[in-house]
C-alpha cells in the first residue's frame, strides 16, 4: 500500500502482540522475519519538502521556531522565548534560499554549480537558524551536512572537504578555524556568519572588525556574508521554489561519530526523513506533542527525525540557550509538552530525584512512600497518575521540567529499566523507549503506547521488517531459548542506501538482499518487542583465551546508580578487566561519607575527589562491583580486580567521548595509559600474594 499521508491515530495498540513472524521465511541461520502486528506495510512518496508544508498548512500563524533572545541590560538570556510563526518561516527559507541563489549567479559558489543538488554546510548548535537552512536547502533541491559543534578544526575539515561544502553557515567562534584551514578546503568557497559580526572601531579610523574578518576571508578566496545581509539579498532577488521530485533523492550527510578513524559519511534520502518523522505520528495520537525542547544535537540523526515530526505536525521547537546545565532552566520556562532525550539525561533526573528519596527524614520518607505506591500501580495496570501523591508530591518533581511534559522518548543508547519506571511514576507521563541507528534513519524499533513492561525497546515500526542473525561466535542463536537472540537485521523505508564514496563499508553494511546489518545482538520476545543485549564486534581475548564481551558486561555494572560514567578495560596480555568509573555527585556523596567517616557535600567535588583517592574506597566499590557480577552471573574474569575512581568526566574536550558521548575506546587506552597500567600493576600484585 503506497500512501502520501500518514494515518494520525491508531485505536488501541496492542501489548500482547505487538509483532509477528511472518510464515514461510525461515531460513537455517535466521529467525524468521518480523512485522508490526498493527500496520505491517507503509510506505510514502514524500519528501522533506512535503514535511514542512503539512505543518505550515496546519498551523501557518502558531509558534514554529523560538528562542531566549540575549537581553544586553542583564548580560543574561531572557526569561521568555521569542517565536517565528510557520509563515515567517516559509518567508525566511525562501529569502535564505533566494539569497544563495544570487551568491552562486555571481559566481561565489565556485565552478561547475548548478542551481540544484549541490552541498551546504551547517555547523551550528541547536538554534531556529539552523532549521531554516536546512528547510531553504530542501525547497531549492539542495542537498545539507551537518557538524557537531563541538567537532575540533581536524574533524571540521575532513567533513567539509569529504562532502564537497561549497558554502558553511557558522557563527564566529568557527571562522578562524575556516580561514586558517581555507588552503586545505578548495571547495569551500563562501561562509555566512549566523551571529552578529559587527565590532565598534576602538579609535576613530580604525577598521571595524567586520571590516578586517571579511579582507581575511577575501585574502583566502573566500567570501564572506551576514546571516542579515544574505536574507536581504534573498529578498530582493526572490526565486521560485524547486523542490525535489523523487524522495530517493539525498537529502543529507550524516557523519557517524565513531570511536575510531575518521566518521562515515551515511547518505540521508529524502523517503528516509519523510518516512522516519511520519511513523511518530502514530505514537503520537494520545499525547500530541504541541511543543519540545531542542537540545540534543541536530547532526544527529534522533533530533533530525524528532523535529520532522514535530514540523509536520504544526508543533512547536524550542532552541535551548546552548548550554546544558541551564536546561532545566530552559524547560522551566518554555513548558514543554514533549521531552526527547537519552540516557545520560534521564540518568542524571532519576538520579537527583533518588537522592532526595533516600534522603533522612520525613521529606525522604514521604517520597519513599509516594514512588513506591506508584511503582505499584504502575506493574499492576500502566497506571500512570495518583489523586493525592500527584498533587501532594509530584507536582514539584513535575515542574522540574516545566509541568506539562507528557510524553518523554529516550534512544541513543540502553537506559535502565528502572530509571523509565521512576521517571513515570514521577512524571506521571509516558517514557518510551526506541532503538535505531543512523543507517536506519535513528528509528527501527519503538515501544507501545501503554505497555508497562520495560528493558526493551518495542517491536518494529510499520513498514519495517527485522529478523536476527546467528552469532555462533558469541554463543547466541535463533534457536535460544526463552527467547531466539542473534545480530538485529533490518530492512525498509528507513535503510539508507549507502556510505558517500565508500563502497566497500557499504556492501559490508547492507546485503544483497537490502538487509542492514546492524552490528548489535538483540532478542525477541513473545510479544515481538525488541531488547539490545550485546554487539558482535566487541569481543576481547585474555591472556588465558577466554573471550569477553566487553560492552555488554561493561553495561550491567554501569546500570549502578552511584555511577556517572563507567569504563571497563580489558588487555589481550592479562587475564582479567580493570575499570575506571566517574562516580555521581549526589547519590556518591552520602556513600562515601559513610566510608571515610567524614561528611562531603555533593558540591564539594574537590572533596569527593580526594575521597576517591583512599584505597578503602576504591575496595568498597570494588565490593559493589563483585555484587552486581554475582547478580549476572558474570565470570570471575570478567569483575575488574582494579578500579580508578575519579570525579573528571569522560568529555568531547579531554579526548574520551564521541560528539555523541560513547568512549572513544582506543583513545582512551592511549590518555590513560598510566591509569591502566597502575591498575593492573595493582591487580598483579594483590594476585601475586594471594
Amino acid at each position: 500500500m503506497v500512501i502520501t499521508h500518514f494515518p494520525e491515530k491508531v485505536e488501541k495498540w496492542p501489548v500482547d502482540v505487538q509483532a509477528l513472524p511472518v510464515p514461510g521465511t525461515e531460513r537455517p541461520g535466521y529467525t524468521p522475519i518480523w512485522r508490526n502486528a498493527t500496520r505491517p506495510d507503509l510506505t510514502t512518496q514524500e519528501t522533506t519538502y512535503d514535511v514542512f508544508s503539512v505543518g505550515r498548512q496546519k498551523s501557518p500563524n502558531l509558534p514554529c521556531l523560538g528562542h531566549r533572545p540575549w537581553d544586553s541590560n542583564t548580560g543574561d538570556f531572557a526569561k521568555h522565548f521569542e517565536w517565528l510563526t510557520y509563515a515567517q518561516v516559509e518567508e525566511l527559507r525562501t529569502a535564505v534560499g533566494s539569497g544563495l541563489t544570487k551568491l552562486l549567479q555571481e559566481g561565489k559558489l565556485g565552478e561547475g554549480v548548478g542551481h540544484t543538488h549541490w552541498m551546504t554546510a551547517i555547523w551550528l548548535q541547536n538554534r531556529p537558524e539552523f532549521q531554516i537552512i536546512d528547510q531553504a536547502s530542501v525547497a531549492y533541491s539542495r542537498q545539507v551536512v551537518s557538524l557537531y559543534d563541538s567537532y575540533d578544526d581536524a574533524s571540521a575539515h575532513y567533513v567539509l572537504n569529504h562532502s564537497e561544502s561549497r558554502v558553511c553557515f557558522t557563527t564566529s567562534s568557527h571562522l578562524a578555524s575556516l580561514l586558517n584551514g581555507a588552503a586545505e578546503l578548495p571547495k569551500l568557497k563562501t561562509i555566512v556568519l549566523v551571529d552578529s559580526r559587527s565590532f565598534s572601531p576602538r579609535r576613530p579610523g580604525e577598521l571595524e572588525g567586520s571590516q578586517v574578518a571579511e579582507q581575511w576571508a577575501a585574502s583566502k578566496g573566500i567570501t564572506l556574508v551576514s546571516w542579515n545581509d544574505l536574507i536581504e539579498l534573498g529578498r530582493k532577488n526572490l526565486v521560485g521554489h524547486t523542490p525535489p521530485t523523487d524522495n530517493k533523492e539525498t537529502a543529507a550527510l550524516c557523519y557517524t561519530s565513531g570511536t575510531t578513524g575518521h566518521p562515515k559519511a551515511a547518505i540521508i534520502t529524502h523517503a528516509q526523513l519523510a518516512y522516519s518523522g511520519g511513523l511518530f505520528l502514530n505514537y503520537f495520537d494520545e499525547y500530541p506533542p504541541e511543543m519540545m525542547l531542542s537540545y540534543l544535537p541536530l547532526a544527529h540523526i534522533y533530533e533530525r527525525i524528532l523535529e520532522a515530526a514535530m514540523l509536520r505536525m504544526g508543533g512547536s521547537i524550542g532552541f535551548f540557550s546552548g548550554d546544558v546545565t541551564r536546561l532545566v532552566e530552559d524547560a522551566g520556562i518554555l513548558k514543554p509538552t514533549f521531552f526527547p532525550g537519552v540516557p545520560r539525561v534521564f540518568n542524571r533526573i532519576a538520579g537527583l530525584i533518588s537522592a532526595q528519596a533516600d534522603g533522612p527524614g520525613l521529606k525522604g520518607k514521604l517520597l519513599r512512600t509516594a514512588i513506591n505506591a506508584k511503582l505499584a500501580n504502575h506493574d499492576k495496570d500502566a497506571t500512570l497518575t495518583h489523586a493525592f501523591y500527584d498533587r501532594l508530591v509530584f507536582r514539584k518533581v513535575r515542574d522540574v521540567l516545566g509541568g506539562r511534559v507528557k510524553l518523554m522518548l529516550t534512544g541513543s543508547a540502553p537506559i535502565r529499566p528502572d530509571v523509565i519506571k521512576l521517571l513515570r511514576v514521577c512524571f506521571s507521563c509516558e517514557v518510551r523507549e526506541g532503538y535505531g541507528q543512523t543507517e536506519n534513519s535513528g528509528i527501527c524499533v519503538l515501544m507501545n503506547p501503554g505497555d508497562k513492561v520495560v528493558g526493551n525497546c518495542g517491536p518494529p515500526l510499520s513498514g519495517i521488517e527485522i529478523k536476527l542473525r546467528d552469532c555462533p561466535e558469541l554463543g547466541y542463536t535463533a534457536q535460544d531459548k526463552p527467547f531466539p537472540r542473534g545480530e538485529l537485521l533490518s530492512r525498509g523505508q528507513t535503510v539508507f542506501p549507502g556510505y558517500l564514496k565508500d563502497e566497500a563499508k557499504t556492501k559490508e553494511t547492507i546485503d544483497e538482499e537490502g538487509w542492514l546489518h546492524s552490528g548489535d545482538v538483540a532478542s525477541i520476545d513473545e510479544a515481538g518487542r525488541v531488547s539490545i543485549i550485546d554487539r558482535v564486534k566487541n569481543l576481547v581475548k585474555t591472556s588465558q583465551g577466554e573471550y569477553i564481551a566487553i560492552e555488554n558486561v561493561e553495561q550491567k555494572f554501569a546500570a549502578h546508580k552511584l555511577l556517572a560514567q563507567f569504563w571497563l578495560y580489558a588487555d589481550s596480555r592479562e587475564s582479567h578487566t580493570v575499570a575506571i568509573a566517574v562516580p555521581e555527585p549526589d547519590p556518591f556523596a552520602p556513600w562515601v561519607s559513610a566510608i571515610v567517616g567524614r561528611q562531603i557535600a555533593p558540591t564539594d567535588l574537590e572533596g569527593l575527589e580526594k575521597a576517591c583517592q583512599e584505597p578503602k574506597v576504591a575496595k568498597s566499590f570494588l565490593d559493589e562491583l563483585a555484587k552486581i557480577g554475582r547478580q549476572h552471573k558474570l565470570r570471575g574474569f570478567e569483575i575488574p580486580k582494579a578500579l580508578k575512581l575519579r570525579m573528571d568526566p569522560f568529555s568531547i574536550e579531554n579526548g574520551l567521548l564521541t560528539p555523541t558521548f560513547k568512549v572513544k575506546r582506543q583513545d582512551a587506552a592511549k590518555l590513560l595509559k598510566k591509569d591502566l597500567d597502575d591498575l593492573y600493576a595493582q591487580s598483579n600484585g594483590a594476585s601475586a600474594k594471594l
